[in-house]
């Protein structure tokens, strides 16, 4: 999905601001639509996450102190078991370390550049998910009531990022307003009077407290066996005198956490418990801070070594036992196939590259991914969903629509279009590979061909999150 929308370089979309879909679409134009290269992405989102964290580790602890800092993360499953997955919430852990870690350096160190760069990545925060709301006041809010953050007011550089954040933003809702994309009043289907919403924010700050327990867990258990080791004076509680930024640091780990709670409980709002990953970026650095450990203790060595043991242990089980795509399609699916086989009817039948592919569910999205033409996508036969293209695109370059045969409502679209149409079956098998157990589809399919007017979408609605038509 993220790549379909990407490549139509639009300046927002339907659910979510666009900065995830350019970052899928521009990096796979670079280094081929391939499922190795999307797979890289996604770890070199979190391998980003980790070098923020490690340089923000560098300024507030010992070196040996700040690489353990990194360490202790992979013990969070968003950073081990889920950094398999990339989605606006995982791509929200770099870019908020980022942020962090230019808002510290802006704050301690005061010159201009990292006040740009605030402003810019901040920006781009929003861009990536609203959700970033939760994490940006908190920095304005150290500016305002800490007295290191209040001394900076006196420069030019909190408002130089204050304008370039204006600038950028004031950009993205003049395009979603001037286009009626819906990403600004998508926000609204999280709004309601529900009090299992109110509750959503108590259940956040549940989950992300369970997320930790398996880093809680490894720390004082090594320390309870490095125990005796460490020297008294080094055991003391960290110095959050502002004058070191380290208040900056516990209150960015804090305030995102206790303010989705708050804001939840108080507003309404429904919040996901799987939107925690950036909240808990600090996380290691919190822990190290309030309970620090002697350069001379074997703590160090223990936390490495379970680190080791963790990460060899949880990738061969996720590998071998299929666990890691249990019952999803993006990892059963037989996308590449599908793809190749549509290709090839349609390049077989007109003589030309496939421009648009439409349908319903997931496979639209793998024909345009997989496919070597790598056409647009009419996302749920839907022209509001999918404004990138028009009901002249289709007449100029034909349409291959594809169904899945559990996909009624594709399937319902599709016959209105095009009164006494008849969808031809086709079965889709791809073979069993290396920690893969093969898998097989059935689809229903027609193509309307080029120069022609026969597929009439004018009026089909868009849909909401929970899929249902919306007007």
């Amino acid at each position: 999905m993220h790549f379909a929308w990407g490549q139509e370089w639009m300046g927002s979309y339907n659910l979510h601001p666009p900065t995830l879909p350019w970052v899928v679409a521009g990096f796979l134009k670079v280094f081929g639509t391939q499922n190795w290269a999307y797979n890289f992405l996604t770890q070199l989102n979190f391998l980003l996450a980790f070098y923020c964290v490690w340089r923000l580790a560098k300024h507030v602890l010992p070196p040996l102190a700040a690489v353990t800092a990194v360490l202790l993360l992979a013990f969070i499953p968003y950073f081990s078991i889920f950094s398999m997955r990339l989605n606006h919430s995982s791509m929200l852990i770099p870019i908020w370390a980022v942020t962090i870690l230019l808002g510290f350096l802006a704050i301690t160190k005061g010159q201009y550049r990292y006040w740009v760069g605030l402003g810019i990545v901040a920006a781009i925060a929003m861009l990536t998910k609203y959700y970033s709301a939760a994490m940006l006041p908190g920095i304005a809010l150290y500016l305002l009531i800490f007295r290191e953050g209040r001394q900076t007011l006196r420069t030019f550089g909190p408002y130089l990022a204050l304008i370039l954040f204006i600038l950028i933003m004031g950009w993205h809702v003049w395009y979603v307003l001037d286009r009626n994309v819906g990403t600004i009043s998508h926000v609204a289907d999280y709004v309601g009077d529900d009090f299992s919403m109110r509750l959503s924010g108590l259940r956040f700050l549940a989950a992300q407290t369970l997320y930790l327990t398996p880093l809680l867990l490894v720390y004082f258990v090594t320390r309870w066996f490095a125990r005796g080791q460490t020297a008294e004076k080094t055991e003391r509680r960290a110095d959050f005198d502002g004058s070191n930024g380290k208040s900056f640091i516990m209150w960015m780990f804090f305030f995102p956490l206790v303010g989705t709670a708050i804001v939840a409980l108080v507003a309404g709002i429904g919040v996901s418990s799987r939107w925690g990953g950036p909240t808990l970026n600090l996380a290691g650095i919190v822990l190290l801070l309030l309970w620090r450990i002697s350069p001379e203790s074997r703590q160090f060595i223990w936390i490495f070594r379970s680190t080791a043991i963790w990460l060899v242990g949880l990738t061969s089980a996720l590998l071998l036992t299929g666990a890691a795509s249990y019952d999803r399609d993006m990892y059963h699916f037989p996308g590449k196939e599908l793809a190749q086989e549509i290709t090839e009817r349609w390049r077989s039948e007109f003589k030309r590259p496939l421009r648009i592919v439409g349908g319903g569910y997931v496979a639209p999205d793998s024909i345009a991914f997989h496919s070597p033409d790598h056409p647009s996508v009419l996302q749920h036969l839907s022209y509001r969903w999918s404004p990138w293209l028009t009901a002249s695109d289709i007449n100029q370059h034909g349409i291959a629509v594809v169904c899945l045969d559990d996909d009624e409502r594709c399937q319902a679209i599709a016959k209105q279009a095009i009164p006494g149409l008849v969808m031809e079956p086709l079965i889709v098998h791809a073979e069993p590979r290396l920690f893969f157990p093969g898998s097989t589809r059935r689809v229903y399919y027609f193509f309307v061909a080029p120069n022609s007017s026969t597929a009439a979408f004018d009026g089909v609605p868009a849909l909401s999150p929970g899929g249902s038509a919306n007007e």
